[in-house]
């Protein structure tokens, strides 16, 4: 078993960043198609409303979308660094000690 003694703080709090910043954008287009999904299914709009319904909320889906993003980078990157900065400070506590990993 070997055991991972340091994180580099960088690259731990990029990669909270980038995976709160994509789960952030998902999570945005999510709620566009299910605010589409239920406009259309409500019934009773014309054609034309219908289609202003899909255009504005794909547009608003990939604002929202965007600026969750953003946000959620910054705060993937804070946390990820301060995560990493946690993990290397406990690692070096003997009671709590470093995470052992088996590597083929």
């Amino acid at each position: 078993m070997q055991t991972i003694k340091k994180l580099d703080v960088k690259s731990v709090a990029n990669l909270y960043g980038f995976f709160l910043a994509l789960s952030a954008f998902l999570t945005g287009l999510g709620i566009a198609v299910v605010n589409i999904a239920s406009r259309v299914l409500e019934g009773g709009n014309s054609f034309g409303t219908i289609v202003f319904v899909i255009l504005f909320n794909i547009l608003y889906g990939v604002l929202v979308g965007l600026i969750s993003a953003v946000a959620g980078a910054v705060v993937g990157y804070i946390t990820g660094w301060i995560f990493a900065w946690l993990y290397n400070v406990a690692a070096k506590i003997k009671f709590v000690g470093p995470i052992k990993i088996e590597l083929e």
